[in-house]
C-alpha cells in the first residue's frame, strides 16, 4: 500500500489531475510507472483507454468479489464508455479524481459498485 496522502486533494484539469493521473501517480509511489497518454477530446467518441490497454501494462482483470488494495477499478459513470478509474484501498476505501472536483478517497459504495465494469490487478 502506498503512502497516498500526498495525492489527496488536488483539484482537477483534464489531462494534468484526472482519473488517470491519479492511478499513475499511485503507482509511480509504488515503484511502477505507467505511461502518460494524450487524452481523448470527446467522451463520446472514444473508447476506454485503460480497458483496451490494461494487458499491455501487465493488469489481469480479476472477479470483483476478490478485489484488494492495489486494484483499479473501471467505472462508467456519466460517459459512454468506462472511463473513470480509481484506486481501491484497505478497508473498501477508493482513491479517485472526481470530474470537476478536488481528489478524494471516500467508501466503495453502492453509487461506484453500480457502475463498476472492471476490477484489475497489477501482474508483472
Amino acid at each position: 500500500m502506498a503512502n497516498y496522502k500526498s495525492l489527496i486533494g488536488r483539484q482537477w484539469q483534464y489531462g494534468v489531475f484526472d482519473c488517470y493521473s491519479i492511478v499513475r501517480d499511485y503507482y509511480a509511489l509504488l515503484g511502477i510507472k505507467l505511461p502518460d497518454y494524450e487524452r481523448p477530446k470527446s467522451f463520446e467518441t472514444c473508447k476506454s483507454i485503460f480497458l483496451s490497454d490494461a494487458s499491455k501494462l501487465n493488469f489481469k482483470e480479476v472477479d470483483i468479489n476478490e478485489r484488494e488494495p492495489n486494484d483499479v477499478l473501471i467505472m462508467k459513470i456519466w460517459t459512454k464508455e468506462p472511463m473513470h478509474g480509481a484506486v481501491l484501498l484497505k478497508n473498501d476505501m477508493i482513491l479517485h479524481q472526481k470530474f470537476e472536483s478536488v481528489s478524494c478517497s471516500e467508501y466503495f459504495n453502492h453509487y461506484y459498485r453500480k457502475r463498476t465494469v472492471g476490477c484489475f490487478r497489477y501482474a508483472a
